[in-house]
């Protein structure tokens, strides 16, 4: 009896250690022992920065940000510039100009925030379950209920590089600078937008070649849109804390988001359509081609609506979420409504599909 409690106890603990999730801030510590030598005017030691850009999910992260080892050496060479005090009539000229010397400013706000950052990495290793439990509660409040699931096997990794979060196979990495300014405002909200990414169930099928660009779009701009109603209404111009570019995001994305839609209806609309000749980035009207415009746009116009629950019921079904949007823009004051031509290229996309897919949902 007591040897089978034992092995019961035993066996409960490992499938613990399997399923607990793994959040690990060492790169961090380790930039800061860099940054620490740059401040009394030591350069970067090569053994030392070979070692720290060799991080596993460092290079994860470079690898889909598409950079090479001219870029990476170029960023060194700014730390440099920023964080040694030789340099500073250097760094105090280039700060004058920011959007110009873009990384610059960037790492100067890592060199700026640094103790609140060591402060804030502190608190969350101190009660990860809790950061954790606060970043699932965000996400489920863009997911059905069946969908409020936990995802254990994905590795939480915060980096000291560059602005951004990332999710790849098993992997959910954040920059320091993204998570320390989302979290400051609302703690937990930067996971909590990933974490919908992850549990959001997906409609899945197979598209054929000339139906690609456009049925992209429509992936997109829900799987963004959707979960931009988790965190963007806390980066607004009344935020407590954000890097200056930031502010004002939400609304930014709102206003741009009005055009962007206008130009996809005109470019779908057009006659005769030539599909061929469709690319994201001129659907989207410019590089950005993630989706957050005009997905959030769409997604607050339905939410304003009062049609935020029928999203959630049909979360992962890209065709309902252009007919709910329109649904709720012809009961919406200056909302942009689609043209019938555009939403009838749609309803032939969802007959052509719909009949083929299934649902995907997170295991």
């Amino acid at each position: 009896m007591i040897k089978r409690l034992l092995l019961i106890i035993c066996s409960l603990h490992t499938f613990q250690l399997l399923y607990s999730q793994k959040f690990d801030d060492s790169a961090c510590w380790e930039y800061f022992r860099i940054t620490d030598k740059l401040r009394k005017d030591q350069p970067v030691d090569p053994v030392e920065w070979k070692h720290f850009i060799k991080n596993e999910a460092i290079q994860v992260y470079l690898k889909d940000q598409g950079v090479d080892s001219i870029y990476i050496d170029n960023y060194r060479k700014i730390m440099e510039t920023v964080y040694m005090p030789k340099n500073e009539a250097k760094l105090q000229q280039r700060l004058k100009d920011p959007y110009n010397n873009w990384w610059t400013y960037i790492i100067n706000e890592y060199k700026i925030n640094e103790d609140k950052m060591k402060a804030y990495l502190k608190n969350i290793e101190q009660q990860p379950e809790k950061y954790l439990d606060l970043s699932y509660q965000y996400s489920y409040q863009m997911l059905p209920k069946k969908d409020h699931k936990r995802a254990p096997e994905y590795k939480i990794t915060i980096i000291p590089v560059h602005n951004d979060a990332h999710v790849e196979n098993g992997w959910m990495i954040y920059t320091l600078l993204a998570a320390y300014f989302n979290d400051y405002n609302k703690m937990g909200i930067l996971g909590g937008h990933e974490f919908q990414h992850v549990l959001r169930p997906r409609m899945d099928f197979d598209v054929d070649q000339e139906d690609l660009v456009i049925v992209s779009m429509l992936q997109r701009i829900l799987n963004e849109g959707s979960a931009d109603l988790i965190d963007k209404r806390y980066q607004g111009e009344d935020a407590k804390n954000l890097l200056e570019f930031q502010r004002g995001y939400p609304e930014s994305f709102l206003s741009d988001g009005y055009k962007t839609l206008k130009n996809i209806d005109s470019l779908l609309s057009a006659k005769p359509l030539e599909k061929s000749q469709l690319k994201l980035n001129k659907l989207f009207k410019g590089w950005n081609t993630s989706g957050h415009i005009p997905g959030y746009y769409m997604a607050n116009i339905i939410e304003k609506a009062g049609y935020k629950k029928q999203l959630i019921k049909h979360i992962e079904d890209p065709f309902n979420f252009v007919y709910l949007y329109n649904k709720s823009a012809n009961k919406t004051k200056d909302a942009y409504v689609i043209s019938d031509q555009t939403i009838a290229i749609i309803e032939d996309l969802d007959k052509k599909y719909r009949p083929k897919s299934h649902i995907v949902r997170h295991q």
